[in-house]
């Protein structure tokens, strides 16, 4: 090899088309990344040093510009390789930055070498040791730093140590030759020990190359036996002989549920056992028991071949496989699916062979059971020849019985019953008969009604089979033919409108007479219509009521409820309707509703309306953010003309005012809420104004006087007015406020206007003064009792009533309409009703005769919940037997809570005592609860009992309220009597029994109760 050849090699690179060459090239680069920062620390030191040693008399050139360029790139560098620290390089990059610090390393080294040998030009002899010492060590520093990349590191003695230390030989000085001898000598073997550790270093990279390859070829061999093992169909595990796991694969884990995360190499066999059984896939056997057949040595040693069933329903075939030193090998191979297959497959042939033995049995029972079915049933091959028939088709068809005959065709069985008459509708036209009758057994599947002689009727069933052959079914239908003309006969003739329409066109199909007569339509006209020609569109808008309408020939709408059932008609789906007309019975409803909530005398809505009408006005103002004004008025002088001319006087005047109202309001809102009180609502802003304008307008009507029966009657009004939500936030507070207004009116003079002011607030306060003396009446003794009698048809008295009467000290008697608004509004009702309810038993159990006490229950008593306790106490306490009280319940606490009032009284009924609808008609009267309630008496209100003989309407108020109770069995008490005349229709309509003041005023009783048998009516009659 040539000088040259070899001087190439020492400072080259490296190869990085060879792998070994491309894996030192790295390593080289890793081990410079780590090495080059120290080696330019060292070549700052060295600089910095020499600088320090050199004398001022050296030139600031030489001193510090060319040493301060070389630690420049020297910072440059050093700057470079901290940024390429954790850097990853290919064998490319590495290759490239080599070179890169090869070429630095010429530069540098032969930079420093060109400020020595300057230095050495211009500095004493004596300073040139210790500079050439500190320049080599700087040298020497640099190529031991670049050991691991000798191209660099040779270069750097060659260019930098070598000219130093040779410099040192030409002196005169033996010291210095000496010096730069060793220097060399140095040199000589530093290059030898780079090159000898260098040497070593490619010998470790070879190394580790072989090893990698080891390494990656054992990596690639365990991953394929990995494969290999995980892939197999069966489950596989091996243990020491230690019982611990030495390996298993991915198919044992996933039969037998574990975690792959928690299964390893070296885990004990009882701790997989542990997680079998927490997995729920262990035997069914106990773990114990199953511990000590699995560590029994012949289990261990010996070969076995088992399966086994899992609890979590898996069946496992293990084949157990012993090796040297009692370690073993096993195959799990989850056979769950075989297991079933092979068990269904045995079950199933146990299960066919019993079918093999049950079908040879039904078939010997066949031509048997054939016999003994109701159905004639005949069987024909794909020829249509006769192969099997039983007793009861050659029944149907006895006049063919000659040609039954197996083997006989169809044709010729047909042909023999229509020469014998067999078939009377084939009568006259045999040969089309017959051939419509073959087109028909031709088919996949028929099915025909067929009239045999001796008017007998069978449904013929008729289906082909895979064979082509045919199966033929009879059925006798003859009693259901004449039941069908027996359903026609009711039909026509029932007197209901009654229909029959396609189930889906809805056309109609069949009607009878009655529904021709109803709907007014002959019978042509209705086969021609549909259902949807019969029905009216609503126009009131009445939601989804429970009716249908229809409407007649001659436009009129009616109501009609529709019960239908389907049918099949003339061999179609179809339904049968019949009507009812609830058209009168709804208009008696809608009569009755309007009453319930409209004032009888009047027609002006009532109080229950006016609630509503409030609540609902409350509603939109809050919503709109508007508000509105409640006018209260009050006639003025009505008790007189009540007092002077009479009640029926009074009503005509009330009817008046009504209708003068009405007109003066405008569209405004005007109810009646008792006697000669009457409510407005106004809405138009500005509300003040408004309303007083209104109430002007109102009284303005009564500017002339009222006539009635040739008496002119001058009325005035007086009229309070309250605004929402200025003076109240709710309607109990505003109707409170507007009657202080309409107080403070009727106080200041009549037929004056006021509108709710604070100062008004004194009349409040007033009846607070009163509410606060009302909590102690009871406890003060205040509080009385009076009884007012009810007397029956024959002018016995059947009991009392109870009326609770307050003699206030300071005040004197205080009506029971002044102090019972307030005390339901205070709370004390609870209080005076208790006192009431024991104080009625306490003196209706020493009366001598054992007369009814009727008790009238509060609303607030009703809802508190413990009223059956409380009568349960009064009737412990006083002694009085269950069946002589009699509680009067009204409407309105009935209707707030309908399941819940039930409930109460059901439980009241249960201790024996009476109940009683009080007021009946004045609420929310509905039919319903009559009949969903335990009633002993049903109460007529006064307010109808005073319209008697003045008006048909409250007559016939009063006869359908006698007539319904008559009608649910339940007796009628009316009250508020005060004429014979009122007391003359009450007996002619069947009233059971009266109460008022013509029979007799509330009074206060002795102990003793005279007897219950009354005066007779004539008596009472001569008595006023």
């Amino acid at each position: 090899m040539s000088l040259l050849t070899r001087a190439r090699e020492a400072f080259s690179v490296g190869d990085v088309a060879d792998p070994l060459g491309r894996s030192l090239l790295v390593e080289q680069f890793s081990i410079l990344r780590k090495q080059v920062p120290v080696l330019y620390a060292v070549l700052l030191v060295d600089s910095i040093s020499v600088g320090l040693v050199l004398p001022s008399s050296i030139s600031a050139w030489l001193r510090f510009a060319l040493p301060g360029a070389l630690l420049a790139v020297c910072l440059l560098r050093l700057s470079q390789w901290l940024r390429l620290k954790d850097t990853e390089f290919t064998p490319e990059q590495a290759h490239h930055q080599l070179t890169t610090t090869r070429l630095f390393a010429v530069v540098l080294n032969g930079g420093f070498v060109v400020w020595i040998l300057a230095l050495f030009g211009t500095i004493e002899p004596n300073l040139r040791a210790p500079i050439a010492l500190l320049v080599f060590m700087g040298c020497v520093g640099t190529a031991y730093c670049l050991a691991s990349f000798p191209p660099a590191s040779r270069l750097t003695m060659l260019i930098a140590g070598a000219p130093i230390a040779t410099i040192l030989l030409p002196s005169a000085n033996g010291m210095m030759i000496s010096l730069g001898i060793n220097l060399l000598l140095l040199l000589a073997l530093l290059g030898r020990m780079i090159n000898t550790n260098f040497r070593s270093f490619v010998e470790l990279i070879k190394a580790h190359g072989r090893l990698s390859e080891e390494g990656a070829r054992a990596t690639a061999y365990a991953e394929r036996f990995d494969t290999a093992l995980n892939n197999m169909s069966h489950g596989l595990c091996f243990f020491d002989q230690e019982q611990r796991l030495i390996v298993c694969n991915r198919q044992y884990l996933e039969i037998y549920d574990l975690d792959p995360e928690v299964v390893r190499p070296g885990m004990r066999l009882n701790d997989i056992v542990d997680l079998r059984y927490s997995a729920g896939s262990a035997p069914k056997m106990s773990k114990g028991e199953y511990l000590v057949w699995r560590n029994s040595a012949p289990v261990i040693a010996q070969s076995s071949d088992r399966t086994v069933e899992l609890t979590n329903g898996r069946v496992v075939r293990i084949r157990h496989r012993p090796m040297e030193g009692n370690g073993w090998v096993a195959t799990h191979e989850d056979i769950s699916e075989r297991y079933r297959t092979e068990a269904a497959l045995a079950d199933a042939k146990a299960s066919a062979e019993k079918a093999e033995v049950a079908a040879r049995a039904a078939h010997t029972h066949l031509t048997e059971a054939l016999d003994v079915v109701p159905e004639g049933l005949a069987v024909y091959d794909k020829n249509d020849r006769l192969i099997l028939w039983n007793r009861q088709y050659a029944e149907f068809y006895e006049a063919s019985r000659e040609v039954l005959v197996s083997g006989t065709s169809f044709e010729q069985i047909l042909r023999g019953g229509l020469a014998r008459g067999q078939y009377p509708e084939a009568a006259g036209r045999e040969e089309e008969w017959l051939a419509q009758r073959m087109a028909h057994h031709q088919l996949p599947r028929h099915s025909h009604e067929q009239h045999l002689a001796g008017d007998r009727w069978v449904r013929v069933e008729e289906r082909r089979t895979v064979d082509g052959g045919s199966i033929g079914v009879r059925i006798d239908i003859t009693d259901l033919k004449r039941r069908e003309a027996s359903f026609r006969l009711l039909f026509e003739e029932n007197p209901l409108p009654m229909w029959v329409a396609d189930g889906k066109t809805r056309q109609l199909l069949a009607v009878n007479g009655a529904m021709c007569r109803h709907y007014g339509y002959a019978r042509e006209a209705l086969l021609a219509m549909s259902e949807h020609q019969l029905e009216c569109e609503d126009l009131h808008g009445r939601g989804e009521p429970d009716y249908a309408l229809h409407i007649t020939s001659d436009g009129e709408a009616i109501q009609v409820v529709i019960e239908s059932r389907p049918l099949v008609y003339d061999g179609r789906a179809a339904y049968m309707s019949v009507a009812f007309d609830v058209t009168d019975r709804n208009r008696a409803q809608e009569k009755i509703s309007y009453l319930a909530c409209h004032d009888a005398l009047t027609e002006l809505p009532n109080r229950a309306a006016l609630d509503q009408h409030l609540a609902d006005a409350v509603a939109r103002a809050q919503a709109t953010d508007n508000g509105f004004a409640v006018l209260c008025i009050d006639l003025d002088h009505f008790k007189e003309i009540n007092d002077v001319f009479g009640h029926a006087i009074g009503d005509a005047v009330l009817r008046e005012t009504s209708r003068r109202l009405q007109d003066a309001a405008q569209g405004s809102y005007v109810a009646r809420v008792g006697g000669d009180e009457f409510i407005g609502i106004a809405d138009q802003l500005p509300l003040s104004a408004s309303a007083e304008l209104l109430a002007t307008r109102m009284r303005a009507q009564f500017g002339r006087p009222i006539e009635v029966d040739g008496h002119a009657l001058k009325i005035d009004l007086c009229v309070g007015v309250a605004l929402f939500p200025r003076d109240a936030d709710n309607t109990v507070s505003l109707l409170a406020n507007a009657d202080a207004a309409l107080y403070r009116a009727k106080h200041e003079g009549r037929g004056a206007i006021r509108l709710f002011t604070s100062a008004m607030d004194q009349q409040l306060r007033n009846r607070r003064a009163l509410e606060q003396d009302l909590r102690l009446a009871v406890e003060r003794g205040e509080l009385y009792l009076d009884y007012q009698p009810q007397q029956g048809r024959d002018g016995g008295t059947k009991g009392y009533e109870a009326l609770v009467r307050w003699r206030h000290p300071t005040r004197g008697i205080i009506p029971p309409g002044d102090f019972i608004p307030i005390a339901e509004r205070s709370g004390s009702i609870a209080q005076i009703d208790d006192w009431v309810l024991m104080e009625a038993c306490r003196e209706a159990a020493g009366w001598e005769q054992p007369l009814r006490i009727a008790v009238n229950v509060s609303a607030a008593q009703f809802r508190r919940g413990d009223l059956e306790a409380q009568v349960r106490k009064a009737l412990h306490d006083t002694g009085l037997s269950a069946s002589r009280l009699e509680l009067e319940i009204t409407e309105g606490v009935l209707i707030e809570d309908l399941s819940r009032a039930k409930k109460t009284m059901q439980v009241l009924k249960s201790l024996g005592i009476l109940i009683a609808l009080d007021d009946f008609g004045t609420g929310y009267s509905s039919l319903s609860y009559l009949e969903a309630f335990p009633l002993d008496r049903i109460k007529i209100d006064r307010v109808f009992v005073a319209g008697l003989g003045q008006s048909e309407r409250g007559l016939a108020i009063v006869r359908a309220v006698i007539g319904l109770a008559h009608g649910l069995g339940v007796p009628v008490l009316a009250e508020g009597i005060e004429t014979d005349a009122q007391m003359s229709l009450l007996l002619y309509e069947g009233c059971d029994e009266m109460q008022g003041y013509f029979i007799g005023r509330p009074r206060s009783l002795a102990a003793k109760v005279p007897s219950s048998r009354g005066k007779s009516l004539a008596a009472l009659h001569s008595q006023r």
